[in-house]
């Protein structure tokens, strides 16, 4: 079901705001906090969305197809929504749960998709605002005199995209054992000759460790080392899930299931419990984990969609990323630096500097 959120003040379109965390209406100026725009999953069914355009053989129509120009989306895998501002008929991809009609940019929830076997338990909230991003991402530019133009142009700056991002929340106990190979190399002279002194020893140490919702993405096409890299989030401020708080941002529903996350969550906790256990040993000039053994108990998953501020391009044949923590303001990604952007400078400050001779030289000559 596409859905909006109307003042109930003037009626006009509500969107999110993430200064206030209210739903603001530019209308009238009304805010209203998402709580009172009640949410039931099981009232938001799929049977709801318009279907895609079939032949009388239950087939994609050409409609449809002509429609859908990224050849990297089947037509399977798309169906059809009546915007409910302007009625157009917006196409997209069965696992988007927000996005924006291209015909009167308003923003659409489509909460069918929200229900059956995807029901986030929370939303993270965004707290930078645009302006504040295309400012981080302006500055960021200005820091090299080799940054293409193409990066700081209006249209490409247009590019970033604010996006909740599905992630699987792990949360569990666990208790480590390990079998730590553990050495002291001390080199000396004796008389003319060098001596290299090697004490090993064999230590078996114990750790545990109590951790509480380590995030990780459930996008198989987002990178995983590119959204790890814009944590920590503050999960204190999380929500109990309300999609009024996607309006004007997009979503999609996730793909990677918490089973093939959970090794990720998992390395994470166990990096920490080694570097707790080899504190414990003590200051060797080497140590070595041979061996090791791990127990997790307690264990927890829960769903939740957290805020980042997104922008992918592509220039020279090569793509880049910029990203934006939506609630800390943590960045990542950058722009590249381009050698031919001095003979851009060098070739229009010769440009400048012969129309002042000139100007000069015909000033002399009144």
């Amino acid at each position: 079901m596409a859905k909006k959120y109307n003042c109930k003040s003037c009626g006009a379109e509500l969107f999110f705001d993430p200064k206030t965390g209210k739903l603001h209406c530019d209308y009238c100026g009304s805010d209203f906090d998402p709580s009172e725009y009640a949410f039931n999953p099981e009232e938001e069914s799929d049977d709801q969305t318009i279907p895609q355009f079939t032949d009388e053989n239950g087939a994609p129509s050409a409609e449809t197809t002509e429609k859908a120009t990224d050849d990297s989306v089947s037509t399977d895998d798309l169906v059809v929504y009546k915007c409910p501002n302007c009625g157009a008929e917006v196409i997209t991809s069965k696992k988007t749960v927000a996005t924006t009609c291209v015909y009167c940019n308003r923003a659409i929830t489509l909460t069918g998709n929200v229900s059956g076997d995807w029901k986030p338990d929370y939303v993270l909230p965004f707290k930078k605002e645009r302006k504040e991003v295309e400012a981080a991402y302006k500055s960021l530019c200005k820091q090299s005199i080799l940054t293409p133009r193409y990066f700081t142009r209006d249209s490409t700056i247009e590019r970033i995209k604010g996006m909740y991002v599905p992630y699987w929340l792990y949360s569990f106990n666990a208790d480590a054992s390990m079998s730590v190979r553990a050495q002291n190399v001390r080199v000396y002279m004796s008389g003319q000759d060098e001596i290299t002194e090697t004490s090993s020893y064999h230590i078996v140490e114990e750790g545990a460790g109590s951790f509480d919702r380590i995030p990780a993405d459930a996008m198989k096409e987002m990178d995983n080392i590119m959204m790890d890299s814009i944590e920590p989030f503050d999960f204190s401020a999380l929500e109990k899930f309300n999609p009024a708080y996607l309006t004007g941002f997009y979503t999609q529903r996730w793909d990677d299931s918490s089973a093939d996350n959970e090794p990720r969550a998992k390395d994470r906790a166990k990096s920490a419990l080694t570097r707790e256990v080899l504190d414990h040993v003590g200051t060797y000039t080497s140590r070595t984990v041979e061996s090791e053994q791990y127990h997790w108990s307690d264990q927890k998953v829960e769903q939740a969609m957290l805020p980042v501020w997104m922008m992918y391009t592509e220039y020279k044949g090569k793509k880049y990323v910029f990203g934006m923590n939506g609630q800390t303001g943590k960045m990542m990604g950058g722009v590249p630096r381009d050698p031919m952007r001095l003979v851009e400078i060098g070739a229009a400050v010769f440009i400048v500097s012969q129309i002042i001779m000139m100007i000069i030289r015909i000033l002399g000559v009144l």
